[in-house]
């Protein structure tokens, strides 16, 4: 692994958890579903996840919210074990307040 490959995903964020997004949760089922950095979608159990960070429970979690994710076997095969919650995306929310912004200090022709 060289350098280049190293410093990709720790710049974001500094730990060893892989990186992905929640694409669908079930409560009814207490299922949910996590898109990896690769495409690949992998279920978790609410019961059997361990949440970290800023969430204390699998029912704070938001579809589309960034997560840290670790895997392991069970029974039923590859499974999200711990899902760990960032801290709300406040640059990427205050990003978009500024792209929405971006032509109001501008002058337009007349």
């Amino acid at each position: 692994m060289d350098s280049s490959d190293e410093g990709h995903g720790l710049s974001e964020r500094s730990d060893l958890f892989y990186h992905g997004v929640i694409v669908k949760l079930f409560p009814k089922n207490n299922m949910g579903v996590v898109r990896t950095e690769s495409g690949r979608e992998i279920t978790f159990s609410y019961n059997l996840v361990i949440v970290l960070g800023g969430s204390k429970s699998p029912n704070d979690l938001r579809e589309g919210q960034m997560i840290g994710y670790d895997l392991g076997w069970t029974a039923n095969g590859l499974r999200v074990t711990k899902i760990k919650v960032y801290p709300s995306s406040q640059p990427d929310e205050s990003q978009s307040k500024l792209e929405g912004q971006g032509s109001q200090g501008q002058k337009l022709p007349s």
